[in-house]
């Protein structure tokens, strides 16, 4: 996985909705690879209406330069969820 420059842009946007429950968005980047580096996360809550959410590079501690990879994760115990994104864009 080669690190791709975005740093011409500023935040992370998607629309999603789900059962309610807690989410994580988690940003691989250059920077913060490797055995001690710990990805940087941001949690947000999939109400059962669809809503958009964006989140700032700075807040996975990265200006863009080193982007590696976009994660959307379930942070609730094991078993049956309802999540879905749409219309993920970097602006």
């Amino acid at each position: 996985m080669e690190p791709v420059n975005l740093s011409r842009k500023k935040e992370i946007s998607f629309w999603a909705k789900g059962d309610g429950d807690r989410y994580l968005l988690i940003v691989l980047t250059a920077s913060r690879s490797g055995q001690n580096g710990m990805p940087a996360m941001v949690s947000f809550v999939a109400e059962k209406e669809w809503k958009q959410y964006a989140f700032p590079f700075t807040s996975f501690q990265t200006d863009g330069s080193d982007l590696m990879e976009f994660l959307f994760v379930a942070s609730q115990p094991a078993g049956k969820f309802s999540f879905q994104i749409d219309q993920v864009e970097i602006k």
